[in-house]
């Protein structure tokens, strides 16, 4: 057999989708030989198939619409383990097939084979019983069941037959359409579908199908026909509100037996310190003494607590919330200093920025907490061969008092019954005040490193054989491609730490680790007797010193920290190279070099050219120290507005402005700020550029023009309102006709922006009247029609409001006429006015009848 590429990619997906049980239960049949033949009726359709099971079944595979559908003889019907072993088996014959010669097809072996189906399918759908469901669903098709419909149908029968009993998710699920999504849990769950156990396997069907609908789930199109919801409608609404009104009933009855719930008060805690262990301490009443918790008063507010029944008051909760384990076997309350766990708590508990009476000493009152560390007070052995003996003592001097547990961290703390206590690190005295260790133990490289991180005061004798050599740490960033070109770059990170005498380390996601193993020597040379200690301060800036690169990850192999290269990095990686702290060198190859060096300084003057009549380009001009940068780059720097540019093999640049901070001033007034500077010209009117600010930046002979031009303008128009418009105009519409006519005066463009409603027409009819009577230019052809362009829904409102304001002014309403009366409107109408979807169909020839350009009323629209 050969498949075309579709129908093997989708007896695939089939496979894939049919889960883990059926396959290797297919597989495991598969290899004792239960596929007994596999038939092909039609080439990439419809395939037949006979396998051993308890008995011999028959499985019928078709391919249609992009997918497989497959039915079995069995009783599980479909995605069986025998489904998955003809698929498999036919999987395995294709492949084994050989794809050079086409298949040939016996067309009477393949006709005797359908006839075998079908007769057998017939006969199978004879062999349903009869009864009620089956009669409506044949007399509905008008034929006899198909294979699938008449399996269908046994399924339901047979749910029936089983007669009344707890109805499950499971005999729901088996009669659901093929496809429909269940929840791989519940299948035992009960189902209530009916009032009472239908009397025949047609309204089980009515109420299995009422279920469905409800749900969502799909049943066979074939059953649409005879599934007639009407019948059980009214029954079902009625127990659906019998249920409803019994369940609500069974919720509000708790509350008639509800007793009332016994006040809890609020839940105060503090940690006392005794001689033996710390522990919870708690009262629910303000004037009530603290008691110790008991194991059933613990679980009582455990599971209030969890229950949301108890208020914890706010100074406690931390303690509460740290503690507190209600699934815990131990007593949480309790904290003895020999148990490991109760200690990693009482740590944090100790260390949390408490109120002074929430950890108390036995006696009840707070903790005191010193301000002066303890301290070691170190005495020389009486010979060299002698011991040491280290004391723990207080800031003055005197013993320290008994340690009850040490707890480790930043700093570390020494809990005591009198306080709890800052001190040296604690892996040298444990519980114990007193120390003593041999002399040829504690005169080396760990044991003066010791003393030295306790920040003891050595002896005479041993401080001047003691040599402190800072340890140096180096992160080298290179530029790297992992792929061809520059699209995709990263810097390799490493950090490193060297000093004589040690082996260099190299810090990875785990932390500091040594690079090789050397034969470097770490103890004491014996012939002068100096100890070398490795000050590794600047080891302690890791991780903090990288952590502000976000992007930052770890590679295993090849091993490094790598950072990708986008927009925003070389930004980030300067940034994060002026934070790295001093005493940390940083090796950068020539390229990421650029990223530290000076920006490129630029001294600043400004270049004008007149654009249109009173307006201006004005151009940045640069007058910069680096003379080996090109035009090009320059603008490059320019658009970057001092931001970083890569510019070829001269790495990243960035440009700054040498402008002082009353050149700031200056250029602000003008209205430029340097952070905004660009290549790209930018448009000012002459008015702007009149500022006296301006002249520091221009070249004379622009300052001389743009002042001559200032003097030409005519800074206030105040016009008297025409004698044509018939109405009196408020002050505010006075200020716009005003404003209009100072922007016809000085040839300038702008917008009148009042609120609907205000009369922004009316202002709009006085400057026409005003620009009819006083034409920009004079002569007899300047005084031509003005045109309005409008929604459609205000176009007769112009009409009317021209009408009562102006009435000698000719208005015509623009309806559907054609571009060719253009013409002849421009000789008879004053104003025509048009929407936006005329304006679109006319511009042609509105820009004709103009020249090409927009005459002068259209420049008066309003």
């Amino acid at each position: 057999m050969v498949m075309k590429k579709a129908t093997l990619e989708g007896l695939q997906r089939f496979l894939n989708s049919m889960g883990f049980q059926p396959l290797d239960l297919a597989k495991r049949s598969s290899s004792c030989s239960s596929v007994l033949e596999v038939d092909c009726v039609e080439p990439d359709h419809l395939y037949f198939a006979r396998v051993r099971g308890e008995r011999v079944y028959e499985v019928q595979l078709e391919f249609a619409n992009g997918k497989w559908e497959a039915e079995c003889s069995c009783p599980v019907r479909a995605r069986c383990k025998h489904v998955a072993a003809a698929m498999l088996a036919l999987a395995e014959s294709e492949s084994e097939s050989d794809n050079s010669e086409p298949p040939v097809w016996d067309r009477k072996r393949i006709a005797a084979l359908m006839n075998r189906r079908w007769q057998k399918a017939k006969e199978a759908a004879v062999k349903l019983p009869p009864s009620p469901l089956l009669d409506k669903v044949v007399a509905h098709l008008g034929r006899d069941l198909r294979p699938r419909e008449a399996a269908f149908l046994r399924v339901v029968q047979s749910s029936f037959t089983k007669g009344p009993r707890p109805f499950t998710e499971a005999d729901l699920r088996a009669m659901a359409e093929s496809g429909t999504a269940f929840d791989s849990f519940g299948s035992w769950n009960v189902v209530d579908l009916w009032p009472a156990f239908p009397a025949d396997d047609f309204y089980f069907w009515l109420f299995v199908a009422w279920e469905f609908r409800r749900r969502g789930w799909g049943y066979p199109r074939f059953m649409e026909g005879v599934t007639d919801f009407s019948l059980i409608e009214r029954t079902m609404k009625k127990w659906e509100r019998q249920k409803e009104i019994e369940w609500w009933k069974n919720r509000l009855q708790r509350f008639e037996s509800c007793r009332p719930e016994p006040e809890t008060g609020v839940l105060q805690l503090r940690l006392a310190v005794t001689a033996e262990e710390a522990r919870l301490q708690w009262r629910s009443e303000p004037t009530a003494p603290f008691a110790d918790f008991k194991p059933p008063q613990a679980r009582k507010w455990a599971d209030l607590y969890h229950k949301g029944a108890v208020t914890v008051e706010p100074d406690s909760f931390p303690l509460w919330s740290e503690a507190c384990r209600t699934w815990s076997y131990d007593n949480w309350w309790l904290f003895r200093y020999t148990n490991g766990t109760a200690l990693q708590t009482l740590n944090r508990l100790l260390r949390m920025p408490l109120a002074p009476d929430r950890i108390v000493a036995a006696d009840g009152r707070p903790l005191a907490r010193p301000a002066e560390p303890l301290r070691i007070d170190l005495h020389p052995p009486k010979d060299s061969d002698g011991d040491y003996e280290l004391a723990l003592v207080t800031a003055s001097g005197a013993p320290s008092p008994k340690i009850l547990c040490t707890l480790s961290g930043r700093p570390t703390l020494y809990l005591t019954e009198e306080g709890l206590f800052v001190g040296p690190h604690g892996d040298m005295f444990d519980a114990d005040t007193r120390r003593t260790i041999p002399a040829p133990a504690l005169e080396t490289a760990g044991g003066l490193s010791a003393l030295h991180a306790a920040a003891v005061p050595l002896p005479e004798h041993l401080a001047g054989r003691v040599r402190t050599v800072p340890v140096g740490v180096t992160i080298s960033c290179e530029l790297r491609s992992y792929s061809q070109g520059r699209q995709n770059e990263e810097i390799i990170l490493s950090v490193d730490a060297d000093a004589p005498g040690m082996n260099p380390e190299t810090f990875t996601a785990s932390g500091w680790r040594e690079k090789r193993k050397t034969d470097v020597q770490k103890t004491p040379a014996s012939g002068n007797g100096i100890v070398v200690l490795h000050d590794r301060t600047a080891q302690k800036h890791f991780p903090r010193v990288l952590e502000s690169l976000a992007d930052l990850k770890w590679q295993d192999y090849p091993t490094g920290w790598r950072l990708r290269v986008t927009k925003k990095t070389p930004e980030l990686f300067a940034s994060w190279l002026r934070s790295v702290p001093t005493e940390i060198k940083v090796r950068l190859d020539r390229e990421l070099s650029t990223l530290r060096d000076e920006p490129v300084s630029g001294a600043v003057s400004l270049e004008v050219e007149e654009a249109t009549i009173d307006w201006f380009d004005l151009k940045v001009v640069l007058d910069v120290s680096d003379s080996t940068l090109t035009e090009e780059e320059l603008k490059l720097l320019l658009n970057a507005r001092g931001g970083f540019v890569r510019l070829g093999g001269k790495g990243w640049r960035r440009l700054e402005f040498n402008v002082t901070p009353e050149e700031d001033e200056q250029l602000a007034r003008v209205g430029l700020n340097p952070r905004d500077f660009s290549a790209e010209p930018q448009r000012f009117h002459v008015l702007q550029l009149a500022d006296e600010a301006a002249k520091k930046f221009l070249a004379p002979e622009h300052v001389e023009k743009i002042h001559r031009r200032v003097g030409e303008l005519k800074t206030r128009v105040t016009p008297s309102l025409p004698a044509s418009i018939c109405a009196e105009m408020r002050p505010y519409q006075t200020e716009g006709f005003h404003f209009l006519a100072y922007l016809t005066s000085n040839r300038f463009g702008g917008v009148l922006a009042d609120d609907m409603g205000l009369g922004k027409t009316l202002q709009t009819l006085a400057w026409l009247a005003w620009l009819r009577e006083n034409p920009p230019r004079p002569g007899p052809e300047t005084v031509g029609p003005s045109l309005v362009v409008c929604p459609k829904s205000v176009m007769d409102n112009w009409c009317v409001e021209a009408k009562r304001f102006y009435p000698s002014l000719r208005v015509r309403l623009w309806r559907r006429e054609s571009s060719q009366e253009l013409p002849a409107a421009r000789q008879t109408a004053d104003l025509v006015v048009i929407n936006y979807a005329q304006l679109r169909l006319l511009s042609p020839a509105i820009a004709h009848l103009s020249g090409g350009a927009p005459p002068d009323a259209d420049r008066n629209a309003g």
